[in-house]
């Protein structure tokens, strides 16, 4: 039997020379397709501009049966249709397999959304501020979006049986920011053992907007889970670990069976047909795959539109891809991008059961100190905060003296004294509970200390043990902050109001 690294070498010669006839522009590796319908048989396929029939070509034009003892298979190069949509629901923690959208319109008036396929860390940035999400370039970058503009979980409605995109702005929940703008084309790239090929590719990131509070080591931003939405490969929905799909996995008689959940059809299952397909787009080596089994329409369809994005998991719980296209004719077949190109091209490493996030634990609240469930409207409210001169002000004096304070509060006994017996931190809990829920009102008093009580006996203690410049700082604006204690409810309500309210 052949080693994947002989297969990749004859496959690789096979390339070379098929691509020196007239129209071909692709060869893959994968089940031979006689009637539409795919074989058993293993198959170099010949992916031509037209297809014609030998009275049409020369002698000298004509592809071989076979090269090396291995079949060709003559296929006219498919055209694709990418794939997008909407989401109905907003989730959180975020998962895999839901509906993200940067809500540009396109030209046509429709605010196009798609799949949410898998969460990453950035390569050497620490976290815990190095978590992004992978999807589809064309999902997050097609419309004119650049990186830096803000990506969100949409909500849907129903009307008259179908799913409607709600525009209200309150309703569009800001997950996090493009990262890497990726690619939807080519990419170089080498897998062990074998010679470096182009890659069809189609990726993007966006940097999730995780907020870690270091008084209680709680997210106050956005929270994920490695899981994927209803995936239940034998009752597990989680990532395990990444896999590479290559022709020594296909086998005559034994499907390499693959699933994806997306969007729009959510759970489907598939076969490879084909691990180096082309396609009319000018893209090379992506995985081909035919629908098995009907989707949740009742239809024998693996993708269809707002599915791109969708990680593309084999039987053993490991991502193999990112689906990004349907057939433009044929709606059992989709096709997928290679997962390890699109880790090489964006600079990550996919968070999987075998690879947790390093702080893990952090970005799961405390018990009893963070209500979930419903909207998390924390995000919102840090970009309403920087929208203005003044919320920025605020946000970079916060930024300078954060770790300081924390250093204080948790080390310096006098000033931990005075942080619990002025009920810091259950004040603290109803602050991070409104971030996240307008609806819930941060108290004026808790266990008979009043704000204004906690605010002045903090101060006093950062006056004196805290750094000449977090002292002035105390100085500047203790009087401001105390006029300002009783007037407001709400951090929303407070940016809100922050560029009417005194400046000291």
């Amino acid at each position: 039997m052949l080693t994947q690294e002989e297969i990749a070498k004859f496959h690789r010669e096979a390339e070379i020379e098929f691509k020196k006839y007239p129209g071909v522009v692709g060869v893959g590796y994968g089940f031979k397709k006689t009637g539409g319908a795919t074989t058993d048989q293993i198959a170099f396929t010949v992916y031509v501009v037209e297809k014609k029939s030998k009275a049409e070509l020369k002698p000298e034009e004509l592809i071989p049966p076979d090269f090396k003892g291995i079949p060709t298979d003559v296929i006219k190069v498919p055209k694709v249709v990418d794939l997008h949509c909407e989401d109905m629901d907003h989730h959180s923690p975020l998962i895999s397999g839901i509906s993200i959208s940067t809500f540009r319109q396109t030209p046509n008036g429709d605010y196009p959304s798609g799949t949410l396929g898998c969460f990453a860390t950035i390569n050497g940035v620490q976290p815990p501020e190095n978590v992004v999400l992978v999807t589809n370039n064309h999902v997050l970058l097609k419309f004119g979006e650049q990186v830096g503009d803000t990506v969100f979980q949409p909500k849907f409605v129903e009307v008259s049986g179908q799913p409607n995109i709600v525009l209200n702005q309150e309703e569009r929940q800001p997950i996090g920011k493009i990262h890497n703008a990726g690619l939807k084309g080519n990419h170089p790239f080498t897998f062990p053992g074998e010679a470096q090929a182009q890659y069809g590719i189609d990726c993007a990131s966006a940097k999730l907007d995780i907020s870690i509070s270091s008084w209680c080591n709680t997210n106050c931003g956005v929270h994920f889970k490695n899981e994927v939405r209803g995936l239940n490969i034998n009752g597990n929905n989680v990532i395990a670990d990444i896999a590479n799909v290559r022709q020594s996995n296909l086998t005559p008689g034994t499907d390499y069976v693959v699933y994806k959940v997306g969007r729009r059809t959510s759970r489907t299952v598939g076969k490879v047909t084909n691990v180096a397909a082309a396609l009319a787009d000018g893209r090379d080596n992506v995985i081909e795959i035919e629908a098995t089994e009907n989707n949740c329409n009742n239809e024998l369809r693996f993708g269809d539109e707002g599915d791109s994005g969708s990680a593309l998991i084999n039987a053993d719980n490991k991502i193999i891809g990112l689906l990004m296209a349907k057939h433009e004719t044929d709606p059992k077949i989709a096709y997928a991008c290679h997962i390890a190109p699109v880790i090489d091209k964006l600079g990550i490493t996919i968070i999987t059961q075998q690879n947790p996030h390093p702080v893990a634990d952090t970005l799961l609240d405390a018990p009893g100190v963070i209500r979930e469930g419903g909207m998390n409207h924390t995000p919102r409210l840090k970009e309403q905060l920087l929208s203005t001169a003044r919320g920025r002000e605020v946000f970079n004096l916060v930024q300078a003296h954060r770790l300081e304070v924390v250093e204080l509060v948790n080390r310096r006994r006098p000033v931990t004294v005075a942080w619990h017996r002025n009920r810091g931190p259950a004040f603290l809990a109803h602050l991070l509970n409104n971030s996240r829920d307008p609806a819930h009102a941060v108290p004026r008093e808790v266990e008979g200390t009043n704000r204004a009580t906690l605010i002045r006996n903090m101060a006093q203690a950062f006056a004196t043990y805290g750094s000449p410049e977090l002292r002035a700082l105390v100085a500047q604006h203790l009087d401001e902050v105390l006029a300002q204690a009783d007037k407001f409810d709400s951090l929303h309500e407070i940016v809100e109001h922050l560029e009417e309210l005194t400046v000291a």
